[in-house]
């Protein structure tokens, strides 16, 4: 396994942290960001399943971790975060990359897909932030569009709310990484997600509210390979969501009974299984 690279590049002003990992050849995984709320230590666990066999290129998104943490809602547009995963592809030297994306990620990974093809081997989607359908809204979707509203209470997706934020941030962020991490999860897990969480500010999370929407996703769909992977007990996004995905995709859909929001850290090597079983067909 070749040594880390870790380095920092910068666009438009914003600073962002990356790395590349694992073995000097074979098919580069870009392992990218989820929300803000989480670091590049959501993947791991996969670093660790996988590094051996594959470069691992990973970063935090800005707003998290190593990287800079505008306020701007302008700064976390889809088109600057997409700019920043293709920066990073750049900054590492990799021409073509699977690209895997967990949840808001996986939104990033399909737009990246769409708009630069030539940079994007594959699709690995797991219970991505994306809704073809466009049907009756879900609970997060309800609270992006109510987030500076009156906060409806004080628990569940209550907490998601501007108001909330200002009174009990720390109170959410436990909350919510709670719920994507699933009755699964043991002490460990939960605390590295708390941590992570509490490293970003409600400011900066606020900011990537105002800059999502509820719209349903439209426009020609990416032409690459994808594969699909969902927990069965996901209390973040839906699994017909991904189902939806994947018929529209051709792509194959993996559903994990039992397991909830996270699974490549919750089911680490089954996750990197079926990774790997995609890789496989797709050399």
């Amino acid at each position: 396994m070749a040594t880390p690279q870790r380095a920092n590049l910068e666009r438009h002003g914003v600073r962002i942290a990356y790395e590349r990992t694992g073995a000097a050849e074979g098919t580069p995984l870009a392992l990218l960001p989820a929300w803000m709320i989480t670091t590049r230590r959501l993947w791991a666990a996969q670093v660790e399943h996988l590094a051996d066999r594959h470069p691992l290129i990973l970063h935090d998104a800005r707003g998290s971790g190593g990287s800079d943490r505008p306020t701007d809602p302008a700064a976390y547009a889809l088109p600057e975060l997409v700019a920043d995963a293709v920066a990073v592809l750049d900054a590492t030297g990799t021409g073509r990359a699977v690209l895997v994306g967990h949840s808001f990620g996986g939104l990033v990974a399909y737009l990246t897909a769409v708009l630069h093809p030539d940079r994007v081997a594959g699709l690995v989607l797991i219970a991505p932030t994306i809704d073809v359908a466009g049907g009756e809204p879900t609970p997060l979707q309800t609270a992006i569009a109510t987030f500076d509203g009156e906060p409806a209470g004080t628990g569940g997706w209550s907490r998601y709310n501007r108001g909330a934020w200002r009174t009990d941030f720390p109170g959410f962020v436990r909350w919510f990484t709670e719920t994507a991490l699933g009755a699964e999860a043991d002490g460990e897990q939960r605390a590295a997600a708390l941590l992570d969480g509490l490293g970003t500010t409600p400011e900066v999370l606020a900011a990537t509210v105002a800059a999502r929407s509820r719209k349903a996703l439209t426009g020609r769909p990416p032409r690459c390979p994808a594969l699909i992977v969902h927990g069965d007990r996901d209390a973040i996004n839906p699994t017909a969501w991904s189902a939806a995905l994947a018929a529209l995709l051709d792509a194959p859909y993996e559903v994990l009974p039992g397991a909830g929001h996270t699974p490549q850290v919750t089911r680490a090597a089954e996750t990197a299984h079926l990774i790997e079983t995609f890789l496989k067909e797709l050399a």
